[in-house]
């Protein structure tokens, strides 16, 4: 996800650099912590007299273009990518709603974002739409977040991609909304693949192996990947759990440690797998001290042939590549287990939208977010930030060629999860960075991976 910075205002916000969501999730690791010390629904508690009034939005929504009393609806990003966008939104909505007023914030960064957040949800005043980060799921079991899939019906869900869906799902009640999808894919420079007399796109794990001894031999690394911070190593390890079990949901119970645990055969043989590309060496050296920026800036100076990325690589290889590098560079899926089979790759929302619970103004909230969720104007938004949306009917309407290649992947259901949402499931990050540095034994890590988590969990 291509989490973006600007300074801590509202509105129009200057552009500024690009923040991946590695940055997002060593940031979010500090914002949970300072979130957690909250006494958060103790504050909240489901009373809603308190809400809105300090807001200065002390009406209960009625929208529409009668009279009534005005409500205003808060909302809460860090996602600079549709800083041009949302005033547009905005406007059009309001002429159509003129009892509500919309009032959007961008911050800086998440780390400016969640502390923010974090003392509004503990003051009882949380935003009326908030991006819920890595607190998705907690908020929602907390009170904090409405239920989506009460407030806005199956119907209206039935549009997202499962795999957006179901990060933000828990015991059957949504707690947030993709907002821009992110999916995983391997770019590849087609020169240095062809000089190294590789033919054609590398269908399975075996053909990429054959792959990298070739490219090996002009001295090039075949596949930079980035596990700095540790959280990244995740992006590409937890989609094999996907290949190796044939089950895009076995990641969404191991988050929650819901009948399986990191110590099951699935796991072992993700890492197995893990541990022979290494061996083969496939990637770089140091792919645990290599941050993301790096792998990008060691794929566009020729250190490798490919790169496994996400979807915001094309607009940074727009912005930070030399000139013309972006037109050369093509992507593919991620490859196979065996011939034929499905190439599960990383996909969710890193950016979604939650809805206050406890807001006298929820009702507006919900107009606004239906708005903004309408097919055309989501299919506007995305394609006017190159984003890639979460709903099947703004993926039909995709114009960037490389976003539209991507996103087909998700129509074919090859996305599956890979943010640890669940309580310390970012920290099996750290016993895997052993398997990179082909250190570790795979039933070993499998066991250190349960004891990281369990250790957070108590």
């Amino acid at each position: 996800m291509s989490d973006q910075q600007t300074p801590e205002q509202t509105g129009s916000a200057p552009a500024s650099a690009p923040m991946s969501r590695r940055t997002l999730l060593k940031l979010g690791s500090l914002g949970a912590a300072a979130m957690g010390v909250s006494p958060l629904l103790a504050a909240c508690g489901g009373s809603s007299s308190g809400s809105a009034s300090s807001s200065g939005s002390s009406s209960a929504a009625v929208g529409g273009s009668g009279g009534g009393k005005k409500a205003t609806v808060r909302v809460w990003t860090w996602y600079t990518q549709q800083q041009k966008e949302f005033p547009r939104l905005i406007s059009e909505f309001q002429a159509k709603n003129p009892n509500i007023t919309v009032e959007n914030r961008i911050f800086g960064t998440p780390d400016q974002f969640l502390p923010a957040l974090a003392a509004a949800v503990s003051a009882g005043n949380p935003p009326e739409i908030f991006a819920p980060h890595i607190r998705a799921l907690t908020y929602g079991q907390q009170g904090v977040s409405a239920d989506l899939k009460k407030e806005l019906g199956d119907d209206f869900l039935a549009d997202f991609f499962k795999s957006t869906r179901d990060e933000y799902t828990l015991e059957g009640k949504q707690y947030a909304l993709g907002w821009m999808a992110q999916t995983f894919g391997i770019f590849y420079n087609p020169d240095m693949l062809s000089a190294a007399g590789v033919q054609g796109e590398p269908e399975t794990w075996d053909d990429l192996i054959a792959a990298a001894a070739k490219i090996g031999k002009t001295g090039k690394a075949a596949v930079t990947v980035s596990a700095n911070p540790s959280t990244s190593g995740l992006d590409f390890f937890l989609p094999l759990l996907a290949q190796v079990t044939d089950d895009p949901t076995y990641y969404l119970k191991l988050d929650q440690l819901d009948g399986v645990s990191y110590t099951d055969q699935p796991v072992i043989d993700a890492l197995t797998l893990l541990q022979k590309l290494v061996k083969a060496k496939v990637f770089q050296p140091g792919v645990n001290g290599t941050a993301g920026d790096q792998a990008e800036q060691l794929f566009y100076t020729g250190g490798s042939a490919m790169l496994f990325n996400g979807s915001w690589t094309p607009q940074d290889l727009i912005t930070n590549a030399p000139k013309g590098f972006a037109d050369k560079v093509k992507v593919m899926q991620t490859p196979a287990l065996k011939p034929g089979a499905k190439h599960y790759t990383a996909n969710q929302a890193g950016a979604g939208l939650a809805v206050s619970e406890t807001s006298k103004n929820k009702d507006a909230a919900l107009e606004f977010v239906k708005f903004i969720y309408s097919p055309e104007q989501y299919a506007t938004t995305m394609n006017n930030s190159n984003s890639m949306p979460s709903t099947q009917s703004a993926a039909e309407k995709v114009s960037n060629p490389v976003l539209k290649q991507m996103t087909s992947w998700l129509i074919a259901g090859n996305g599956v999860p890979h943010i640890p949402f669940g309580n310390g499931s970012s920290e099996a990050g750290g016993p895997l960075a052993s398997i990179y540095d082909g250190s570790g034994d795979p039933a070993d890590v499998a066991k250190k991976m349960q004891e990281a988590v369990k250790n957070v969990r108590g």
